[in-house]
């Protein structure tokens, strides 16, 4: 049985005739009878009944017209949804980016794709950059937007933007007044950083030095979101990127560090191009955006 022979069949049904059938299918008319006669001898049954000019659908042909015609518009579907995938307009894509990068500058990003493509389905994870690393490598995922994965990863890094860390505190904070904050004034407060996995975490530490990080009173916190709240409630200081949007509404400040200026890459991490859907391509074109984008708070 194949696709080509029930499609006539479905047609022979719903028309009443195989004329009509051949005319819409646009076959000769011995075409159709011809696959018509395959598809019973495959079956074993006979499809229609003759009663002098007439074709009448048999019983079995009766429950396979139901069927064919089910089975064909899944087909027909099938067909769009591969065209469509093929086409960038339809399928899925798996990503994920690190925080504060994922709700300060993709939000707004993926809002305009969800809007331009509503067909794709997008799976967005918030992780730490190793972590995002680790499953596009393994094709858990199709891209990621961390920072730039080890060499032994094999991964294709293409830097988007510059990310500078900065100071995390409350209006009513003693520092709260200074423009910008030394490293030695956060001797005495509890410092609040990302674990020690999180690429902002290694940053803060490679550009502080052992000598002082033993002098500093860190807490280990795993979400920015905690460490703003933290920070809010009075508790510590945040060491967290440069973000605008980070500083809520008057309740949080972020000032620069004086004597130290930690930067680091932040930028789409994928395989070859090869392995990449146009669905997923596109959406990393969108995220491109984030280069001419408004630059964080300096």
């Amino acid at each position: 049985m194949d696709l080509r022979a029930l499609k006539t069949f479905e047609a022979c049904a719903r028309l009443g005739h195989f004329l009509k059938a051949a005319e819409e299918l646009q076959y000769a008319p011995s075409t159709v009878t011809l696959q018509i006669q395959r598809l019973e001898a495959d079956l074993g049954v006979a499809l229609f009944v003759r009663d002098g000019k007439r074709m009448i659908v048999s019983e079995a042909g009766r429950w396979l017209q139901q069927e064919a015609s089910t089975l064909l518009k899944s087909v027909g579907t099938l067909r769009q949804t591969v065209s469509d995938i093929a086409a960038g307009e339809n399928g899925s894509v798996r990503f994920a980016a690190i925080e504060p990068v994922a709700s300060q500058r993709l939000a707004a990003v993926l809002a305009d794709f969800c809007s331009a493509w509503p067909k794709v389905e997008l799976s967005m994870d918030v992780s730490g950059s190793r972590a995002i690393a680790e499953k596009v490598r393994d094709g858990e995922l199709e891209f990621g937007v961390c920072s730039e994965p080890p060499p032994a990863f094999q991964l294709e890094f293409e830097p988007l933007i510059e990310e500078r860390l900065g100071v995390m505190l409350s209006p009513d904070h003693p520092l709260a007044g200074r423009d910008f904050i030394a490293a030695s004034d956060l001797a005495g407060h509890a410092v609040l950083v990302k674990e020690s996995a999180c690429a902002y975490r290694q940053l803060w530490e490679a550009a502080i030095g052992p000598d002082r990080r033993s002098l500093l009173a860190c807490m280990e916190v795993g979400s920015f979101s905690v460490i703003q709240q933290m920070v809010q409630a009075g508790f510590g200081i945040g060491i967290a990127p440069i973000y605008a949007g980070l500083e809520r509404d008057g309740a949080l400040l972020v000032r620069p560090l004086a004597d130290l200026h930690p930067v680091i890459e932040i930028g789409l991490a994928y395989r070859t191009k090869p392995f990449l859907g146009k669905a997923a391509l596109s959406l990393m074109d969108a995220v491109r955006g984030m280069r001419t984008a408004a630059p964080a708070a300096t």
